[in-house]
């Protein structure tokens, strides 16, 4: 006999009671399985398998449903700093009333086109992801739409369906991601360098069977390694290295740890290989030309609910006037 723990497991975890009725359950059944804790009820009417302090059960106690990175987390492996649980948000109708608030729970309220899609516990992945952009501090909002981008969960159409709902003051996001980015390390890295105004090349080509993670000002060879160290390609980084110095370059390595503690450290390097480089009476190309890659408007910090914002796509006017200014005289 099927019991009711295993129907709420089969139907992904949690089930209101009228479909659980529907599906044969009484009133009997239902708080038998409460009282015996096979399953627990975190708001009246909602029966689910999930624990106590699992984000699904906690959404679904204050009386809405997961969204943004917290949504991700819960049913996908996105980039993020940590395996920690990210701080929950909870999505609710905007005319939701008698919440239970809770400590360190953020309460947003969504439209109905939200609200008509996704499951029992969570917003639609296309709704969570557009939130987790916009909550997150601008590169790691970088790196979740690389991630989306490069993911199974999202094709790559449906991640520039979610940049195009954006608010018109986020959607130029889409230039600061570069294909190139093969981890969280790099996105975050690669959208720094872009800040910082450096010139970059992903993922160039060295010693014809290897790519570089990043070409600086044509000057700067930077690598960077995962949040593990692989004894395993200790050699094959080295010779690495050693191919990069011999094309001209000056090789850099730069741990995980060194771009989330000490990336200040790892730009002066930068700066000091660059500037020792045009000293030596180097061409820094990157600066001026060459193959770079650099996003065309840089984000503004804000203080209110969205940390970043980026200046709207300029009309076609206006950006034949600019044009125009900008052009040599003949």
């Amino acid at each position: 006999m099927t019991t009711i723990a295993e129907i709420i497991s089969q139907a992904g975890g949690a089930l209101h009671k009228r479909d659980l009725r529907r599906l044969g359950a009484t009133d009997r059944h239902l708080t038998a399985a409460v009282r015996l804790g096979q399953v627990r009820r975190p708001r009246r009417g909602w029966y689910t398998t999930f624990g106590l302090r699992d984000p699904r059960y906690i959404a679904l106690r204050v009386g809405g449903r997961l969204t943004g990175m917290s949504a991700l987390v819960a049913s996908a492996d996105p980039w993020r700093w940590s395996r920690r649980q990210p701080p929950v948000t909870v999505s609710v109708p905007r005319n939701a009333s008698r919440l239970r608030r809770m400590r360190d729970v953020r309460v947003v309220y969504d439209p109905p086109g939200v609200q008509d899609r996704g499951n029992a516990w969570s917003v639609h992945a296309f709704d969570a992801l557009a939130r987790a952009v916009l909550d997150a501090p601008f590169e790691e909002a970088v790196a979740v739409l690389r991630w989306a981008e490069a993911s199974e969960l999202f094709t790559p159409d449906q991640a520039a369906e979610v940049v195009s709902s954006l608010p018109n003051d986020a959607r130029r996001i889409h230039e600061w991601v570069d294909d190139g980015y093969a981890s969280f390390t790099e996105c975050i890295a690669g959208t720094r360098l872009k800040l910082a105004d450096f010139t970059i090349e992903t993922q160039a080509d060295v010693n014809e069977r290897q790519a570089i993670d990043f070409v600086v000002n044509d000057v700067v060879g930077l690598e960077i390694d995962g949040r593990q160290f692989h004894e395993s390609t200790f050699e094959s980084d080295r010779t690495k290295d050693l191919a990069i110095a011999v094309e001209g370059r000056v090789p850099i390595r730069a741990s995980y740890n060194m771009v989330k503690e000490i990336w200040p450290r790892v730009e002066a390097a930068i700066v000091s290989a660059i500037t020792m480089h045009r000293r030596g009476g180097h061409d820094a190309r990157g600066e001026n030309g060459g193959a770079t890659r650099r996003a065309a408007c840089k984000p503004i910090r804000t203080r209110g609910k969205r940390p970043w914002r980026i200046a709207p796509t300029p009309r076609r006017s206006e950006v034949a006037a600019f044009c125009a200014q900008s052009a040599d005289p003949p």
